[in-house]
């Protein structure tokens, strides 16, 4: 008579109570088989009670394996894209009585001087402009205050001068810098004290004061 204790193999065909605890594709289930039958013949004895928990488990084994890969053939559910809310379009606060110059040239003045910061810095120094110490995550909550020292500046600046070119006025720092002033200047743009002009003779973008109560 087959016994479950007459080979460790062949446990796992004659315990049934042991098969949902087993990992069936680390089951060599046909070698396992292919021995049982040979010892069977070897001995000539046939134990149907022994033979059938055998076949019912072997049937059983095969069955997981094929449900595990079955699982690996089910499509996963596509991952719903998030809504993005894009964010209304930002107003330059710009307006067209103050500008002499297109935009388009306002813009290629300042990709010029943003260029130019990242290279060598100039050998002529100049004065740095007075208000530009705030930090960078500061200055949208401190804007306000940023402009009026920075308007107070301007008008320190242009005392003398009636006429002063973009470049000398906002490129004397690094990216960040230039990008701060330029930013301040187009407020102040929009207050009416200021205006750009595109000087064709020196073939430059500059900033003409003009004035005014400082006031949007």
């Amino acid at each position: 008579m087959i016994t479950i204790w007459d080979n460790p193999e062949w446990r796992v065909l004659f315990d049934v109570t042991r098969l949902e605890k087993v990992k069936p594709w680390q089951i060599r289930l046909a070698e396992i088989i292919e021995s049982l039958m040979k010892e069977l013949k070897e001995i000539g004895v046939i134990d149907f009670h022994s033979c059938g928990v055998a076949a019912y488990s072997a049937a059983t084994i095969h069955r997981m394996k094929t449900e595990r890969l079955l699982k690996f053939d089910i499509p996963r559910a596509p991952k719903e894209r998030p809504n993005m809310i894009l964010p209304p379009p930002v107003n330059l606060p710009l307006i067209p009585d103050f500008m002499i110059t297109t935009m388009n040239e306002l813009i290629e003045a300042l990709q010029k001087l943003l260029a130019k910061s990242g290279k060598e810095k100039v050998k002529e120094e100049r004065p740095p402009l007075e208000g530009f110490d705030v930090k960078f995550d500061e200055f949208l909550v401190k804007l306000e205050e940023e402009l009026e020292s920075f308007i107070s500046a301007l008008r320190r600046r242009f005392e003398n001068r009636e006429f002063i070119s973009l470049s000398e006025l906002i490129g004397d720092g690094d990216r960040l810098e230039v990008a701060r002033r330029f930013i301040l200047l187009l407020f102040t743009a929009a207050r009416g004290l200021v205006e750009f002009v595109h000087d064709d003779d020196m073939e430059l973008i500059g900033v003409k004061w003009i004035g005014g109560s400082g006031r949007a």
